[in-house]
């Protein structure tokens, strides 16, 4: 027997008053988005207080809010110094990935890490901005209470807090690219760091985080940057590095990463060549591979 007239209309109500139900939480998120407006107005947590920018002139490179922090044994900062470095840009000569693993499975930051000769690397470090009170969390990333911020600062400061005092799972691994290829990188990216001055973004979990930041600069394509698993679990990411030969292929993913991840106890973060150990920690491992027949 059809339904009368009656009651298919109180079907359809039912219908549209389930919809509405499942539907409002969406409508609500959205007008909440919005009407947020990012900004670079304070308070901030200290260490997020000041915007690296850089003046670029030919070659020659000048960063301002060059960022040096140091933490006591409980992870929190000691002393906070910021200076002008300058870098030139023929003199670039290799990228490091870091990924630091904080929390299984694969939660993780990323950051890159650009050497200029003889002179200490220069790591740029794309963050979630914080203010006085906040915690990174993801779900809260997810919800624009964070802002972007590209952190420029030395190796002491990105990595030896991860490996020392926090005792996270660092790999720190050289990537396979052409100088050419190194210096567009690095412009884009400081060129990002100066546009944040001016237009702040807000820090988003899925949409704006630590590695699909730095995926922009590479030849991934934007649905596998935003899509893909690996960019919201970036303890994994560097398996898409590998897939796209980013990194040395002459190896398997699992000896790349065996020989990036960095063994602290040999040395401290105030270890006067805490740079050259780093390195050294990935080549002496990577060589037995090479040797083994």
């Amino acid at each position: 027997m059809k339904p009368d007239l009656f009651t298919t209309i109180k079907q359809a109500k039912l219908r549209w008053k389930i919809l509405a139900v499942l539907l409002l939480p969406i409508i609500i998120l959205n007008g909440y988005f919005l009407f947020q407006t990012p900004t670079n107005d304070g308070p901030w947590l200290a260490h997020y207080e000041r915007l690296a920018t850089v003046d670029i002139s030919g070659d020659e490179i000048t960063i301002k809010n060059f960022r040096r922090a140091r933490y006591d044994e409980q992870g929190n900062i000691s002393s906070l110094n910021y200076s002008e470095r300058q870098v030139n840009l023929n003199e670039l000569g290799a990228i490091w990935y870091g990924i630091s693993v904080f929390s299984d499975p694969g939660l993780a930051h990323t950051f890159l890490s650009f050497d200029f000769g003889d002179q200490d690397p220069v790591v740029i470090s794309v963050e979630a901005r914080q203010r006085p009170g906040q915690s990174y969390d993801p779900i809260d990333g997810a919800l624009d209470n964070y802002h972007l911020i590209y952190v420029i600062a030395d190796e002491r400061d990105i990595i030896g807090v991860r490996t020392h005092k926090r005792q996270e799972q660092v790999r720190f691994i050289p990537i396979e690219v052409d100088q050419k290829r190194m210096q567009k990188m690095f412009l884009d990216m400081v060129a990002k760091a100066n546009s944040l001055a001016v237009e702040p973004e807000f820090y988003n979990t899925f949409t704006s985080n630590c590695t699909n930041n730095i995926m922009k600069q590479t030849d991934v394509p934007a649905w596998q940057y935003y899509f893909d698993p690996r960019i919201v679990l970036p303890g994994f990411s560097d398996s898409i590095a590998y897939s796209f030969g980013v990194l040395d292929n002459r190896y398997t993913l699992e000896q790349i990463r065996e020989a990036a991840t960095i063994r602290p106890d040999g040395f401290s973060e105030d270890d006067d060549n805490f740079y050259s150990r780093i390195r050294e920690n990935y080549y002496s491992v990577i060589t037995k591979f090479t040797q083994e027949p």
